[in-house]
C-alpha cells in the first residue's frame, strides 16, 4: 500500500488550501492512500472558525469526496470544523476511492493551551474502520499524548492507525518518538501527517512519518513540493505479532480502571 502524507502549510484562505489538497491528490505516481493534516483548511484562527465550520451533511459532496472519486484515491481528510448538535468539533472524515465518505472520528482531547476549547467541543472517538481493504483507527493530533485510545484500537483489529497533527517544530522529536512508541506498543503501522509551514507565528514544517510495528520509522520517496509518498507493507503486523505476542499477553485484570 502506498500511503501519500501531504504534510501542506495553512494560509489561511479556505480555498486556496483546499484547491492545493485536492490538486495534491491526483499527482502521479498516485497512491493508495493520502493523508492530510489538521485543519489544514484554515488553522487555528479561532476567530474564523465558528464563521466557516461547515455542517456534517456537507461531508458527503465535499471536494475531497469528488477528488477521492475523480482519482481512484482513499483520503484521510486530516480534521475540518464540522458544526454538529453538540456544538463545533474538529472531525476526522475519511472517504473511499469512490468517494464514499467511510468513516468519521473526533478530536477527543483538546489543546487548552492554545484555546482550542474556547471554540471547539471535545469529541468522542469512534471505532475502527475497513479502507482499502484494511482495519484502521484513527485520532487526532494531541490524542496522541493518550495511548489507551490506541491500545483500544489495536484491540479492535486496526493494523494501522492515522493522526493528522498541528505539532510545532521545536517538539517535533517528541511527535515522532511517540509514533514510534505507539506504532510498538499496539503493533500497528501508525500514520502521523504534520502541518507544514508556518502558522500564527510557530514553526510546523511537517516533519511527521510513519512508524512500523517494530518501531522504526519507515523512509519514503517524495513525489511533489510537501508530498511524501511511503510503501507499507501490512504483512509486517503478522510478523511482528508472531515473534511477540503483546496483545495475547496482556493481564487487563492488573491495571486498574
Amino acid at each position: 500500500m502506498i500511503i501519500r502524507l501531504a504534510e501542506l502549510p495553512v494560509t489561511g484562505d479556505w480555498d486556496f488550501c483546499m484547491a492545493r489538497a485536492v490538486h495534491s491528490v491526483g499527482i502521479t505516481p498516485k497512491p493508495d492512500v493520502i493523508v492530510f493534516p489538521e485543519l489544514f483548511s484554515i488553522g487555528f484562527v479561532l476567530d474564523k472558525i465558528p464563521e466557516l465550520a461547515i455542517r456534517e451533511a456537507d461531508l458527503k459532496g465535499h471536494a475531497l469526496s469528488k477528488a477521492a472519486l475523480e482519482h481512484g484515491v482513499s483520503i484521510v481528510g486530516g480534521t475540518l470544523p464540522v458544526r454538529t448538535r453538540r456544538g463545533i468539533i474538529n472531525m476526522l472524515p475519511v472517504w473511499d476511492s469512490k468517494g464514499q465518505l467511510i468513516h468519521t472520528t473526533e478530536k477527543s482531547h483538546l489543546f487548552r493551551n492554545m484555546g482550542e476549547d474556547s471554540v471547539f467541543t471535545a469529541g468522542i472517538p469512534s471505532g475502527v474502520f475497513s479502507i482499502n481493504g484494511i482495519t484502521a483507527g484513527a485520532s487526532v493530533c494531541y490524542d496522541l499524548r493518550f495511548p489507551e485510545l490506541f491500545r483500544r484500537h489495536a484491540l479492535k483489529g486496526a493494523r494501522i492507525i492515522f493522526l493528522p497533527a498541528q505539532w510545532p517544530e521545536p517538539r517535533i522529536e517528541l511527535f515522532r518518538s511517540f509514533l514510534r512508541a505507539r506504532a510498538g506498543e499496539a503493533q500497528v503501522f501508525f500514520v502521523g501527517c504534520n502541518l507544514g509551514g508556518d502558522h500564527l507565528g510557530v514553526r510546523f514544517r511537517g516533519g511527521g512519518g510513519i512508524a512500523s510495528p517494530a518501531g522504526k520509522m519507515l523512509k519514503w520517496m517524495d513525489s511533489g513540493e510537501y508530498l511524501r509518498d511511503f510503501d507499507v507493507d501490512l504483512n509486517e503486523v503478522d510478523r511482528v505479532r508472531d515473534r511477540i505476542a503483546c496483545l495475547e499477553d496482556r493481564r487487563p485484570e492488573i491495571y486498574g480502571v
